[in-house]
């Protein structure tokens, strides 16, 4: 039998619960603000995602979820999908981006040299196919892209996610979020990450919907009044001979040098979830 009609036949015979996507794969921060005609960036309640003109909650399809239906993912709505339309661009748009057939496809033979690019291609990955002159790959794609969809010129958001809204929804209904086992996922907004001038070893979090401050643990940085007796409370250590970094000084009123933000002691949390501060605590952010 053949690879593809033995595959069509394993698929025929799973369950949709086993082949679905297990998780909502995560948006990387956005890079610019100017987005497609008509399209801006709303609070719901489940966060800030991309909307319409008329309020519509716009949804991505990451084609690297849909590999496993379609040799070609960027045609997985061509016939299915009944329920959504695309976010067209205008007709006359060029498409910039291509979603290479053949990508998770069989890698080379062991040992074999992946054959080099053909002159004006990009690099590909092992199994895809050359890009033809003038088009990007899907990993090294701006925010807004366009490919050629199956109605026509079609945005792309961050290179995987086809854009499409759902018929008949509502403004600011985010209902369906995670459906079809989350091949469907809102549209989420991640805000730039911003520039911070800090201590090595402190980095922004995105978390809630914000970013804050966080050490090279992933452990969120707040300030406060320690509770009396102040056992509790991680001190962010400074080195003894630290010297000061714009709004970052070194405080010696404790045991040991410890990192103060605006003349704040900064804490590292100790909480369950790392993200997370005490009650009293007041979480930093840049």
């Amino acid at each position: 039998m053949k690879p593809f009609i033995l595959l069509a036949a394993v698929l025929a015979l799973c369950p949709q619960s086993l082949l679905a996507q297990p998780a909502d794969l995560p948006i990387p921060a956005a890079k610019t603000s100017e987005y497609p005609p008509g399209i801006s960036v709303r609070q719901t309640r489940a966060g800030p995602v991309y909307a319409d003109a008329r309020g519509r909650t716009l949804y991505g399809l990451d084609m690297r979820t849909v590999l496993r239906w379609s040799p070609d993912a960027a045609q997985y709505c061509k016939e299915r999908c009944s329920e959504w339309e695309p976010l067209l661009a205008p007709a006359d748009a060029k498409a910039n981006i291509m979603f290479p057939r053949g990508f998770g496809g069989p890698p080379p033979p062991r040992g074999a040299a992946p054959p080099p690019p053909a002159a004006g291609t990009q690099p590909r990955l092992p199994g895809q196919q050359a890009l033809p002159p003038g088009f990007i790959a899907p990993q090294s794609a701006p925010d807004w892209t366009v490919i050629a969809g199956p109605q026509g010129p079609q945005w792309v958001y961050k290179g995987w996610h086809m854009v499409y809204l759902r018929k008949g929804d509502r403004s600011g209904s985010t209902a369906y979020d995670g459906a079809e086992e989350k091949t469907w996922n809102t549209l989420k907004f991640v805000p730039p990450i911003p520039a911070i001038t800090a201590p090595g070893g402190v980095a922004t979090q995105f978390a809630a919907g914000a970013y804050q401050l966080a050490d090279r643990e992933g452990r969120a940085l707040f300030t406060g009044k320690c509770p009396e007796p102040c056992t509790s409370w991680t001190p962010l250590a400074a080195p003894m001979a630290g010297r000061g970094l714009g709004e970052w000084s070194v405080s010696l009123a404790g045991d040991n040098p410890q990192w103060a933000w605006r003349g704040q002691p900064v804490y590292v949390s100790g909480e369950a979830d790392p993200l997370s501060v005490p009650r009293e605590g007041k979480v930093l952010r840049p």
